[in-house]
């Protein structure tokens, strides 16, 4: 009895190892490891940076003290907060205005002059950064169409009271009119006053 009860144990045993075989089979084998590629060093000793690639070098003079926060803030008001939209990096209390702004403050300390600085958040945000867009190609129309608005109204103004009937000169008073003196004679009469 007892080979009797222990057939089954055997076979589940049996049929666990040659799972665990079969699995083991499937799998494939792991590659090697491949060695990650050792980054050139030159760029970083040499000083470039990411802006150095995209603006070149700076152009300006390296701020600090109270002439670097004035320019920070100058610059970071030109800028719109992509989160906010509806304020300035300098005005936005987000993280990433914030962040950008404090970008804006180490780009001008390190000599990038506003435009560059501007240039380098244009290339990553697009046109819409800028607050005021640049007075070229289509955006030109944003800079003249309120100029053109003001002119037409000025015109239709001027239109309307030309065209607008002048008022008639004052009746004559009613001692200088015979006719109504002599119609208010006639009602007195008739009365009786």
């Amino acid at each position: 009895m007892t080979g009797v009860r222990a057939t089954p144990v055997l076979l589940v045993a049996a049929l666990g190892l040659a799972q665990a075989a079969a699995g083991a089979q499937a799998q494939p084998e792991a590659p090697p490891p491949v060695e990650a590629p050792v980054a050139d060093p030159a760029p970083a000793a040499v000083g470039f940076g990411v802006e150095d690639l995209l603006l070149g070098e700076p152009a300006g003079t390296p701020l600090s003290g109270e002439e670097l926060d004035r320019a920070t803030e100058q610059v970071a008001a030109k800028m719109r907060c992509p989160v906010c939209q509806g304020l300035s990096v300098a005005d936005s209390p987000t993280d990433s205005a914030i962040a950008m702004k404090r970008e804006v403050r180490r780009m001008l300390s390190e000599g990038y002059t506003p435009e560059q600085v501007l240039s380098y958040f244009e290339r990553s945000y697009g046109e819409f950064i800028r607050l005021a867009p640049k007075p070229e190609g289509l955006n030109l129309l944003v800079w003249i169409a309120p100029v053109l608005a003001l002119a037409a109204g000025a015109g239709l103004v001027a239109l309307y009271f030309r065209r607008r009937p002048r008022p008639r000169a004052a009746a004559a008073s009613p001692a200088e009119d015979p006719e109504l003196e002599a119609y208010r004679e006639r009602v007195r009469r008739e009365v009786g006053t």
